[in-house]
């Protein structure tokens, strides 16, 4: 992590020194490990390694470049061993490969930079301070500036400590409580900016923010090759590159491993790059005991029993399972508060990954790979193959699409219409039909905020929801690009902050070979036939996986279902949740804002087992955790926990 602060005056020697420690003590509060802190030229710079390296804190500095300029860096570059000897650099100083590499082609430095990072160059002469991030997937890079100063950093805390206001932004907590992150700047204090994805930021005195964003996901060129082998055999030597280069120099690295065909290859790469004689330690999550079993169509909510065929099948995998028993949705959420300085929606959800770190820690593991891309490259459904197919006139392709559309036991007249002509209307005469057809109900977003209706039209948060062009309640793309921006649209939303607060909270960093940007770039690129062939989804992943998984498993049309005991959870904290509640009701603020009345029926109804109509498991299993979590949040910035 790095933090940077600088009193665009002329400040003394010595409060710049006593700024930096400030920043660097606030990069281990709370977490501790060691820091560094530096200051040069009246500029004050910290950084912090995770893992916790103190021999590296130790000898840690900005890199200085031949124009004067200091670079600080955080996150890794794959391809530095092949841009240093062009640069004339070491390999393993990215602060000073990347800020070479500025200096030398300018904004298309980025572009030839592979990895994931953040980074600040400042020029003391010029009195500019230039941030950014890499695209895809890159670590939170905050900023705030005024007259007197410049700070920037990876966590909010360290702002604060340069001095910055900790205010709470209250268009961005009503925002997350809509499901809607779609401003890829907002944060969650006011005066606060973020770098956005693909982006460089330049800050001067007395002069606006030039924001330069240089990548464009959705503008990616198709890929064509000769035949079918040609596609399987490139986009395995990809992810086979993409987990080398992750794997680095880890000593004991470890992998997240479900029973889908994206985390099982990226585990078998995995084990094709280890010596002979080393083991991968693999970690899965599954149902706590007491669970009913009831889990929607088409969903699987055990994975254990795919993940140890799976293992049994490569004895070199050290294979770990985790309940996460006695976790409830919030858990460790002041930590998460603290740490990553937000509150974002997803936090409700992701108590299962402390039961991986935990064990991933106990194992010794000093990395864990995951494969979060998966779904968005070579392991994409290519839903978006029912109206492309029918509109090419492909219509053997097409009926198979149709027939074969996994656990839909609907005629193929019904299918038709919701597959392909309701992709094609217009918004309003969709939602038009959606409700003559389902006149019960509401749309998805309804159910599951916490917030009431009046408040959600007093804040703007409504207002905003829809000049956003958010469709949280309607994924049914026509085309590649279109379902590629309806994924990515809230992509940045969370992620970043929150898989780097778990590497702060076990220190152990996190490291998806599916984002890696070479196969994005490819796979992005497709035709929709290498997803979706003779009615068969995900065929590149399965094709892909022929002979490292049992047959089974290749095949298995059943989607992982994510927290699928949540009615065990939540019910074990039933009483709990009324105390809560009564408490928002009692303080004006709260109230103003969290639909009570409406939470606390859904908990008086509280069903006997796990339900699956919509509006009442999203009720009770998102909007009710929301609740919670966006109350204790304000409190906890206002100082009222």
């Amino acid at each position: 992590m790095l933090a940077f602060a600088w009193p665009w005056g002329e400040a003394a020697p010595q409060a710049a020194a006593q700024l930096a420690d400030r920043l660097a003590a606030s990069l281990s509060a709370g977490i501790g490990g060691a820091s560094a802190a530096c200051a040069v030229d009246g500029l004050a710079c910290a950084a912090r390694a995770i893992p916790s390296d103190p021999q590296a804190m130790q000898r840690w500095r900005p890199a200085r470049l031949p124009g004067g300029e200091l670079a600080i860096f955080n996150g890794w570059i794959d391809n530095a061993a092949q841009l240093a000897p062009e640069l004339g650099c070491p390999s393993d100083d990215p602060a000073l490969l990347y800020g070479l590499a500025v200096s030398r082609w300018g904004i298309a430095a980025e572009d030839r930079l592979i990895g994931e990072y953040c980074a600040l160059i400042a020029d003391p002469q010029a009195r500019t301070v230039r941030l950014s991030r890499s695209p895809l997937r890159a670590p939170p890079l905050h900023y705030a500036r005024s007259s007197q100063r410049v700070a920037a950093s990876s966590v909010p805390r360290a702002l604060f400590a340069a001095g910055i206001e900790r205010r709470l932004d209250e268009d961005r907590s009503a925002d997350s409580a809509m499901l809607n992150f779609t401003n890829p700047e907002s944060t969650w204090f006011a005066g606060v900016a973020k770098v956005p994805l693909g982006s460089v930021v330049t800050l001067r005195p007395e002069q606006d923010r030039q924001l330069e964003t240089w990548y464009d996901l959705l503008s990616l060129p198709d890929v064509r090759l000769g035949c079918d082998a040609d596609y399987v055999e490139r986009a395995n030597a990809l992810l086979g590159e993409a987990v080398a280069a992750c794997l680095g120099n880890a000593s004991k690295p470890g992998s997240t491993l479900s029973s889908g065909l994206d985390s099982s290859q990226v585990v078998v790469h995995a084990l094709r790059c280890l010596p002979e004689t080393k083991s991968l330690p693999t970690f899965t999550f599954h149902p706590e005991t007491g669970w009913d079993g009831l889990v929607e169509t088409g969903m699987n909510g055990n994975e254990r029993p795919m993940v140890e065929a799976f293992a049994a099948m490569h004895p070199r995998i050290e294979a770990h399972f985790t309940d996460n028993r006695g976790y409830g949705h919030d858990h460790r959420w002041n930590d998460f508060f603290h740490v990553m300085g937000g509150a974002p929606s997803g936090l409700c959800n992701m108590y299962v990954f402390h039961g991986l770190f935990t064990e991933a820690r106990k194992a010794g593991c000093d990395r864990l790979l995951m494969a979060e891309w998966g779904n968005y490259t070579f392991s994409d459904k290519g839903e978006w193959g029912y109206v492309e197919l029918l509109l090419k006139g492909r219509w053997r392709q097409y009926y198979l699409a149709l027939k074969n559309h996994p656990n839909d036991t609907r005629s193929l007249w019904r299918k038709f219409l919701a597959l392909t002509l309701m992709p094609l209307l217009p918004q309003r005469l969709w939602r038009l039909v959606k409700r003559l057809v389902h006149p019960d109900e509401e749309v998805a977003v309804e159910w599951m905020t916490p917030l009431h209706k009046s408040y959600r039209e007093s804040s703007g948060a409504d207002t905003r929801y829809r000049a956003s062009g958010l469709q949280i309640d309607r994924y049914q793309p026509w085309n590649r690009r279109e379902g590629q921006a309806l994924i990515y649209q809230n992509h940045d939303a969370e992620s970043a902050e929150i898989y780097q607060a778990f590497a702060q909270l076990y220190d152990i960093p996190m490291r998806d070979p599916t984002a890696y940007r070479p196969l994005v770039e490819f796979c992005l690129g497709l035709p929709v036939e290498m997803f979706m062939r003779d009615g068969v989804p995900r065929w590149l992943a399965k094709q892909m996986a022929r002979g490292i998984m049992p047959e089974h498993q290749r095949t298995n049309q059943l989607n992982g279902r994510w927290d699928s005991d949540w009615h065990l959870r939540i019910g074990r904290q039933r009483a709990g949740y009324f105390e809560e509640l009564d408490r928002i009701a009692g303080d004006p603020r709260l109230a103003e804002m969290i639909d009570v009345e409406r939470l606390r029926e859904a908990l008086e109804a509280f069903p006997e087992q796990t339900v699956l109509d919509l509006k009442c498991k999203y009720t009770i299993e998102f909007a009710l955790p929301r609740a919670m979590l966006a109350a204790r949040f304000v409190r906890w910035v206002e100082g009222r926990n």
